[in-house]
């Protein structure tokens, strides 16, 4: 038999899964009760489900409103239940992840707006997702597909019999099927040589020594294929402008990017407000930089100079074994950061 076309193939987007989730917790008003019942008593057990700490029981709730994108909130739902109001922030998503400060800020919306008796924050995720730090830390409760999976039941979709809820719920078993495969691949860095990570795998490595080498990372768009940078390391030193002679501040550092399946290694330089339009400073740079990877016997090759405003990158190293573990891209990574540094401390303008 053939599959039926799936709606929420199409209809992927954040704003797709914000108009679910508001139409099923609309459902849990009373008023809907004598319209269908089943899809009434689902609505009721996905609000519970979002609720976590605070259990409904037989208790009826009133005055439930859902509204949608308010005040930049995903979905905001509000209830009066045993005398007290109830207010329910959910931050959805599908992929990506939280930006700007936005849990933290809808916080105080709410709270400016309506001091509700309990307030609930909710990030509802279906995509995988390694690092919630920042989630844990603004009191939010992490929601994941599986969550939602242990309400939308095969066995309730089928009693139901709704349109709606039957292909949602099929979507939804192919993105547990991705969060699974995810999760597999986050931890293969603790087993597998490089030549086997993958994105999730260098997500979860990325995430786990952030700490370790005071480092920054993040994903990357563009328009052939998205990538993840880490940079870390690396210490300022000066040098005069080759044309102009001004004093300039710069900074080497180590940079680490997963694309297109494989890991690069290179050196960046950071700027600090000193643009580069052309490769004269840069080939002053790499030869002295030469010198240090000459030293340790590291195979390498000099970047193809591009105008840069921020950063501009200086080699990429060649001579990475992609049978190496973790353990041995740890000790790499430490000896990048030394190298770089040595080289800052001891460079000259002559």
């Amino acid at each position: 038999m053939i599959n039926q076309p799936n709606i929420f193939n199409y209809a992927t987007s954040e704003l797709s899964q914000d108009a679910f989730i508001a139409w099923l917790l609309t459902w849990a008003d009373a008023k809907y009760k004598e319209v269908n019942n089943q899809l009434h008593l689902l609505g009721l057990d996905f609000l519970q489900s979002l609720l976590v700490k605070h259990p409904i029981g037989s208790t009826e709730i009133s005055n439930l409103e859902i509204k949608t994108q308010f005040h930049k909130i995903d979905v905001f739902v509000s209830f009066i239940m045993d005398g007290k109001s109830y207010g329910v922030i959910i931050e959805d998503k599908v992929h990506t992840t939280d930006h700007s400060n936005q849990l933290e800020r809808y916080k105080a919306k709410i709270k400016e707006l309506n001091n509700h008796d309990v307030l609930v924050p909710v990030y509802f995720k279906t995509g995988y997702q390694v690092n919630l730090t920042r989630i844990e830390d603004n009191g939010y409760y992490h929601y994941t597909v599986k969550d939602l999976l242990q309400v939308l039941t095969q066995i309730k979709i089928t009693q139901i019999n709704n349109d709606v809820l039957t292909q949602y719920h099929s979507y939804l078993l192919g993105k547990d099927e991705e969060f699974d495969n995810a999760e597999t691949d986050a931890n293969l860095y603790l087993t597998e040589p490089l030549s086997k990570w993958k994105w999730w795998t260098c997500v979860r490595f990325f995430h786990e020594y952030k700490e370790h080498f005071k480092a920054g990372w993040h994903s990357v768009p563009n328009n052939r294929e998205p990538l993840i940078a880490f940079w870390y390391g690396g210490e300022k030193f000066t040098m005069n402008d080759v044309e102009s002679d001004k004093k300039m501040t710069l900074e080497v550092y180590s940079d680490i990017q997963f694309s297109r399946g494989r890991i690069i290694i290179s050196y960046r330089v950071s700027l600090h407000g000193n643009p580069q339009k052309n490769n004269k400073n840069r080939n002053k740079i790499y030869n002295a930089f030469k010198q240090y990877l000459d030293e340790e016997n590291i195979s390498h090759k000099k970047a193809h100079f591009k105008s840069a405003k921020d950063t501009m990158k200086l080699v990429e190293l060649t001579n990475i074994s992609d049978t190496l573990n973790y353990e041995g891209l740890v000790s790499l990574m430490e000896n990048n950061d030394l190298l770089s540094k040595k080289f800052a401390k001891n460079f000259t303008n002559a």
